[in-house]
Formats: structure tokens, C-alpha cells, sequence
């Protein structure tokens, strides 16, 4: 193989995903063809872990010693037996503290607590959240493919009046939403209250995931390197948004997704030339580490 890729981690939404959430049979059967070579497979998410099984199962990666990296980072898994690593988390008081700030931007917040998803949003919002919902429902019944995993998502979402309160245990990750001022204003704040102790993850320039600054997907995939003796200059990471940023920025091959944030493009060292759409995964793979596909 060139460049000597001994390691490929590609995040999902975006990604290795199309928008109708899927692996292609293309791009599974070029994943497929690297492990049987030998070449690690990593999933790296800002999923949950339930929420990234059905891929890691659909890739074999528990057959071909494959990883997931999920939560931005927070966990490890080595599929082939299950061990899992974790970083540090969000305490109940740093929690609570950082909605109160959330509260004072009057910003939407959403947080996984105990494997349920709770938002805190005002009622006039949740009314048309509610109906934007079952309009993506419809559309999907009419072919329209995006927007599933938000509908999936929002049905096993508890709408709360006060997050605080039921922020009584560790925590990986919030997300925040509002205007482009009110995010960035709230990191603002943030930095100058708590210096140095958070990861900051644009979703969009509206949402921004806050999780410990010890969680990160390039610190995950350090962690799995050490673990099987490959160097971080070995793998190939692939990604979107500003999750990825890191990795991307580190990996011996960082390639930043053609349907990439605007936020994400700017910063990029390499550009897919297809999109998530495309295989843009697979026929990246295919360009750096060689090897033949019948569909290439």
C-alpha cells in the first residue's frame, strides 16, 4: 500500500453515510477488501454507541479486529472483545453550570442522560418542531431521504422544561443551538469562566457540541494506535465538521469531505473529489492505498 496506511478512520454523518444513512454495497465491499488485507478499520462518531452497532456489524468489524471511537471521542471499543476505554465526562455541577450559562443566551440545549435524549426548548419552538417532524414523516413516505436520523432522534427525545434538573449524573457531551452571536458568545464565556477545560465541536454555525477537553477523536485514535503499535503518520481519517478537525489536521492522511462545514473546508490539508453521496470514502481509499475494485 502507499504511504504505508496501516489504519483507516472515517466518521460517519457525512461521511462514509449517505443521506439516506446509509453504507453503500460499494463502499462496504471496498472496506471490506482493506481489512481482509490487513488495514484497521475505525468507525469515529459523535454518535452513541448503540447508534454506530449496526455499522460496525455491517463492516465486520468485530471479525477484522476493527475499533469504534464514539461521543466525539469520550469512548473506545475494540470490537473484537468488546473492551472499552473511556476519557473524561461532564460531572453533574459542571453540567448544571454550563445550561445556567445556556439559560442566560436563552439557548436550545440537548443532552443524552441515562440512554434518553432530553431538549430543552420553548414551547412555541417544540410546537414547530413537532410539526417539522411530521412533514419530514410524510416526505420520507414520498421517498425524500434526508432528515431521518433527526426524525429517529427526536422521536426518543423527552422534551424538559429545565435541563439543570435532571442533570444528576455524568454526562459525555451537550449540544447547544441558537444564532451564530449567541453560540459563539456562549464559548466566549465559557473560556473566560472555565479556562482551558473544554472541547468545543461545531455542528453547524448555529450548534456546538461542549464536551471535556480530553475528548477528542484524535486523542481516541492516539489511544488505539498505541494499542496496536501503528503510528498516527500510518492512517488514513476521513470527516466533515468540526468534530473532525483534529484528526484530520494530524493523521498522516487527513481528508476532509468534499460536502465538508464551511468551517471544516477552510482548514482542510486534502479534499475528497466525490462527496458522502458519491463513495467519496472508497475512492479515496482507492487513490491513496492502491488495490483494484471492479466499480473504481
Amino acid at each position: 500500500m502507499e504511504h504505508k496506511i496501516k489504519m483507516i478512520v472515517s466518521d460517519l454523518d457525512g461521511t462514509l453515510l449517505n443521506d439516506a444513512k446509509k453504507i453503500s454495497a460499494f463502499t462496504e465491499k471496498t472496506l471490506l477488501e482493506y481489512q481482509q488485507q490487513g488495514c484497521i478499520v475505525v468507525l469515529a462518531s459523535g454518535r452513541f454507541q448503540r447508534e454506530v452497532d449496526r455499522y460496525a456489524k455491517q463492516l465486520k468489524l468485530k471479525e477484522y479486529n476493527g475499533w469504534m471511537v464514539c461521543a466525539n471521542g469520550y469512548e473506545v471499543t475494540r470490537m473484537a472483545d468488546g473492551s472499552c476505554h473511556t476519557f473524561d465526562s461532564l460531572n453533574p455541577q459542571e453540567s448544571q453550570k454550563l445550561c445556567s450559562i445556556a439559560d442566560e443566551l436563552k439557548l436550545i440545549q440537548y443532552v443524552r442522560i441515562a440512554d434518553q435524549y432530553h431538549l430543552k426548548i420553548n414551547r412555541l419552538l417544540g410546537g414547530g418542531l413537532k410539526g417539522a417532524v411530521g412533514l419530514l414523516k410524510l416526505m420520507h413516505r414520498l421517498g425524500y431521504q434526508k432528515g431521518t436520523y433527526t426524525v429517529h432522534l427526536l422521536e426518543e427525545t423527552r422534551n424538559v422544561q429545565s435541563m439543570r434538573e435532571y442533570l444528576n449524573e455524568d454526562v459525555y457531551k451537550i449540544c447547544f443551538i441558537g444564532t451564530v452571536k449567541r453560540i459563539k458568545k456562549l464559548i466566549e464565556l465559557v473560556e473566560r469562566v472555565y479556562p482551558d477545560q473544554y472541547a468545543f465541536y461545531y455542528v453547524n454555525p448555529m450548534a456546538v457540541e461542549i464536551c471535556k477537553k480530553s475528548v477528542s477523536k484524535r486523542n481516541a485514535v492516539e489511544y488505539i494506535c498505541r494499542q496496536t503499535g501503528i503510528q498516527l503518520d500510518e492512517v488514513i481519517a476521513f470527516g466533515d465538521s468540526g468534530n473532525d478537525e483534529p484528526l484530520l489536521l494530524s493523521a498522516g492522511i487527513g481528508v476532509t469531505m468534499k460536502n465538508g462545514t464551511k468551517k471544516a473546508l477552510a482548514v482542510a490539508r486534502t479534499l475528497s473529489a466525490k462527496t458522502n453521496n458519491e463513495d467519496g470514502v472508497a475512492y479515496e481509499c482507492l487513490h491513496y492505498l492502491g488495490g483494484s475494485n471492479e466499480n473504481s
